[in-house]
């Protein structure tokens, strides 16, 4: 019979090789997380602040983490040992309640469409489904013909716009306009694209040298702008930002699968689907 165990008494190295075990097949695979034990490991010291699992016999057989920041919350998983049922998940979902900060009202869960199980989670908790997405990906051997584009990054004085349009096209999405900001590194840009001085477009993106892996975060053109190529401008500065990195060889992003522009620009470029992923959330 397994036990329920929390927080540090939780092995992290067990548990990053748990994730990243099930998590490199579709049918266990969550949208939020990675597949190298290292690249979770870290991510699992870093960002997730509530972690909960299901134990036997020292074997981990069961796992929900949490990405919690203000009222949000992603969360990882819910992974179960192939050997165990769903009562898991919801037993460890029951104890991971009761430690989340009372400020977190929302949930989201990513899992892939071929992720039976937490789609039934999902459902049987009274998640709401939003639109699929899909995860593409392009790798620097593979890119294809590009416009030459010379970008500038975000200035101080367009703060205020930025934000207003990012908010606008994304409301609600897992990093606000204000939190981009706060985000901005030496491996975190934002990139935009003007049209007689005003700003048009912007590409905000994540670099992660140490794995060799760079995503595109969001991309996004402004209304009265489109139809001008400026996507496709952002688009090149956005990969060839990526692959200045020397150990970057692959780049990831997300899109509505509804979204038939978007994916034929993607994929004009190179860019290929390596998941289709189902969006779940759910208010408390």
């Amino acid at each position: 019979m397994y036990t329920i165990i929390n927080g540090k008494e939780i092995p992290v190295k067990a548990a990053a090789n748990f994730i990243a075990m099930l998590n490199r097949q579709k049918k266990y695979h969550i949208g939020f997380c990675g597949t190298d034990p290292e690249e979770v490991m870290d991510a699992l010291n870093e960002d997730i602040t509530n972690i909960t699992a299901a134990a036997e016999k020292d074997r981990l057989v069961g796992l929900i983490g949490m990405d919690a920041e203000d009222d949000r919350a992603e969360i990882w998983g819910p992974f179960v040992d192939p050997g165990y049922d769903s009562e898991v998940a919801f037993a460890i979902w029951e104890r991971i309640l009761k430690d989340i900060p009372s400020t977190v009202k929302h949930f989201s869960l990513f899992p892939n469409v071929d992720n039976d199980l937490v789609k039934s989670f999902a459902e049987r908790l009274h998640f709401k489904q939003k639109a699929d997405q899909v995860i593409l990906t392009i790798s620097k051997d593979r890119w294809g013909d590009l416009p030459n584009a010379d970008l500038n990054e975000l200035s101080r004085a367009e703060i205020a716009v930025f934000k207003n349009l990012h908010d606008r096209v994304f409301p609600g999405t897992y990093y606000s306009g204000q939190e981009i900001i706060k985000r901005i590194s030496h491996r975190q840009r934002v990139f935009v694209v003007h049209d007689n001085g005003r700003l048009a477009g912007y590409a905000y993106l994540e670099a992660d040298p140490n794995y060799g892996e760079g995503s595109i975060e969001f991309i996004a053109v402004d209304e009265p702008f489109r139809s001008r190529g400026y996507g496709k401008q952002l688009l090149a500065a956005a990969v060839k930002w990526l692959f200045s990195f020397k150990s970057i060889n692959d780049i990831q992003l997300c899109v509505s699968a509804d979204n038939q522009g978007a994916l034929g620009l993607y994929q004009s470029v190179g860019f290929s689907a390596e998941h289709e992923i189902a969006l779940f959330t759910k208010k408390l």
